[in-house]
């Protein structure tokens, strides 16, 4: 970010601060400290949500970045505005009492057939309802591979680790998980649901299933910490912006006052 430094010599100077060339300088001056401002709210934002889900199996950590931009001068400057990410990194995998439980080791996430049509997720809390289905905590039903209700019909079921799915020793369906070309295409849909364009999803290799195991949340509060203390030094960072501009326009406002004196 370019340091300005003015020296005002007269009364004239200090008009200028409130129009002319100056004016553009004490302009950018408190929209870049708005903006910084602005910035390191959202990202503490962000941090806290992070945070509030640490428990939460499947949830995805959420990054925010600022952007460097090239300008018409061809220089590279700071912008204080922000982009949020998800980081599908892979969370630890804890072990649960329950065999319909699954986590995904490697890539992809499941497919679930929601009221709202197919949603994607790495929760892999799951129970097995009346009709045979496996659900999710909210009722959403688990879809296997080429599409349709996974259903089996008694309580000791296994999942292999390929995703072939086991009743009493029999193979009655096939788990597969799927990613699209551009993970900004998900839709965050609640804490650990995501949606997708009709199309973007594709299935793909390289996964292992977990039976009685669930993927914890891959948030890090040293991480969150970290981040925190970033965004709390940004914010310090406006504010003394702002207390510059202050200063500036009460010095202005002074002189000219005095009449230049």
């Amino acid at each position: 970010m370019d340091i300005l430094i003015l020296r005002l010599d007269d009364s004239a100077e200090y008009l200028s601060l409130f129009g002319g060339s100056s004016g553009g300088y004490m302009s950018g001056l408190i929209e870049s400290a708005t903006a910084i401002l602005c910035s390191s709210e959202k990202r503490l934002e962000i941090n806290a949500h992070n945070v509030a889900n640490i428990s939460t199996p499947g949830f995805k950590r959420q990054i925010s970045f600022a952007h460097l931009i090239n300008s018409s001068t061809g220089s590279d400057h700071y912008d204080p505005s922000i982009s949020v990410v998800r980081n599908f990194d892979q969370g630890s995998i804890k072990p649960t009492n329950n065999p319909f439980d699954l986590a995904i080791s490697g890539p992809g996430l499941f497919q679930i057939r929601a009221p709202q049509g197919m949603i994607y997720s790495r929760q892999g809390q799951f129970r097995l309802s009346a009709d045979g289905t496996l659900v999710t905590p909210q009722g959403y039903v688990l879809q296997q591979a080429g599409g349709g209700d996974l259903v089996v019909d008694h309580p000791d079921a296994s999942v292999l680790d390929d995703g072939t799915v086991l009743d009493q020793g029999a193979p009655v369906g096939r788990l597969a998980v799927y990613a699209p070309a551009d993970p900004s295409q998900l839709v965050a849909v609640g804490e650990s649901f995501f949606a997708s364009p009709e199309g973007a999803m594709h299935e793909v290799s390289g996964a292992v299933f977990r039976q009685g195991a669930v993927e914890n949340s891959n948030v890090s509060l040293g991480d969150e910490m970290v981040a925190v203390t970033a965004a709390v030094r940004q914010s310090e960072t406006g504010a003394r912006l702002v207390q510059i501009y202050d200063d500036l326009i009460g010095r202005a406002i002074t002189n000219f006052g005095q009449g230049g004196r």
